[in-house]
């Protein structure tokens, strides 16, 4: 029956053949179009979570109700219960003061960040985006260094060592002003981020801010994807029940609502292509089906039954939409692969258009296994739903009326 079934497929190569291009061509577009969305989404959630999110953070309440300098938490404590408690999370404590950075050109607003400079490097890739020329981030020899955009810089017009003074509201409410040194100038893929943050030292900046010895504002965590952290945020929960810790989902709702309906709508383009291109295949088949007329009516008139006339019909439509869709997805992966390393630039479309509302110009897709299944379900759904008309019709044929025909 499978054998009958597969060489019935090419008794007319030629419109077989064009049902079969149509198949690939619409499953090659919706795969790569379906592996281009996640990748672009899950690189923006990555990049976030990189640059400012981590994948969890902890505060006091307070200080997440209204921002007050003076809702901080010790450092030691919760990190030496972070230790205790076994979780796999690289962590780096930091204090969050806004103010005014101002150089002998202008001054704008924005939010520093004291940092110990090596436990940020484990939860923050912004010292990446620090080209070699442009300086380092905090290093040890520097005396008051401070990070900046180069959107800030362009706007302060600063460069490398040049002085700026940094103004805020201490704990007391009194205003501190602190010269630094530009030490380094980043430029990471979201343009916001790059608009109002600045990286100080913490042993720098602490003793301005009136707190007390070892205070800080935000504990933010990494593991090692977002699968994990979604069992550690839980746990972490649980470790503070007094303090406020959020994932990178609840610090950022709109971003984790993107990434599942991109999920969603990638599966959507493609079942709209495999709805679009079932009403060709019923066609061939139907076609396939009528032009067979007299051989079906042989076929059961030396005994074949309808039960098995109508199965090798569904196994035709089948065959003819899993052979054009593997040749697609085939297809998509080929073209797909060596981009989900080298990435596709689309700054020639819109410049820095994409990074100013966040997202970056350079696009890695993602294809998976979970993807392909689905795919792979999809088209066999498709390809049952497609045979039955032709199959019914088919056995429709009286055999003694279709041998006279």
């Amino acid at each position: 029956m499978i054998h009958f079934a597969w060489k019935n497929i090419w008794r007319n190569k030629v419109r077989s053949g064009v049902i079969l291009g149509a198949i690939a061509l619409g499953l090659f577009s919706g795969t790569y179009l379906s592996a281009f969305m996640s990748g672009w989404m899950e690189n923006t959630v990555n990049s976030d979570i990189g640059t400012h999110l981590a994948h969890v953070q902890i505060h006091d309440t307070a200080f997440m109700a209204n921002g007050d300098i003076g809702a901080c938490f010790s450092a030691e404590t919760v990190s030496t219960a972070i230790r205790r408690s076994g979780l796999s999370a690289a962590f780096s404590c930091r204090l969050k003061l806004s103010g005014m950075l101002a150089s002998a050109n202008n001054a704008v607003g924005v939010s520093a960040k004291g940092v110990d400079a090596e436990a940020e490097k484990t939860v923050s890739t912004v010292w990446q985006h620090i080209p070699d020329t442009l300086g380092a981030f905090l290093p040890d020899e520097a005396r008051m260094p401070i990070v900046v955009s180069r959107k800030i810089a362009d706007k302060l017009k600063v460069r490398l060592k040049s002085k700026l003074v940094f103004t805020f509201q201490d704990v007391q409410g009194e205003m501190q002003s602190i010269a630094f040194r530009v030490c380094g100038i980043y430029k990471t893929t979201n343009g916001m981020f790059d608009e109002s943050n600045i990286f100080v030292r913490l042993g720098d900046i602490a003793a301005y801010t009136g707190l007390p010895p070892g205070a800080v504002h935000e504990l933010a965590a990494t593991v090692a994807d977002l699968q994990t952290c979604e069992l550690v945020a839980p746990q972490m929960k649980t470790l503070f029940p007094n303090m406020c810790v959020q994932d990178w989902g609840e610090i950022n709702p709109t971003l984790r609502m993107s990434l599942a309906w991109t999920d969603m709508i990638a599966v959507v383009l493609i079942g709209i292509f495999l709805f679009a291109l079932s009403f060709g295949i019923i066609n061939t088949m139907l076609m396939a089906v009528l032009e067979r007329t007299r051989e079906l009516g042989v076929l059961g008139a030396i005994g074949m039954t309808k039960g098995r006339i109508f199965r090798m019909i569904m196994l035709e439509t089948v065959f003819l939409t899993l052979a054009g869709s593997v040749a697609g997805v085939a297809l998509g992966a080929a073209v797909i692969i060596p981009s989900m390393t080298t990435g596709i630039d689309l700054s020639f479309l819109m410049g820095d258009l994409f990074e100013d509302y966040g997202y970056g110009s350079t696009v890695y897709p993602k294809l998976n296994m979970e993807m392909l299944i689905e795919i792979f379900i999809m088209v066999i759904l498709a390809g049952i739903i497609s045979a039955i008309y032709p199959a019914r019709k088919a056995l429709k044929q009286k055999p003694v009326e279709a041998m006279r025909r």
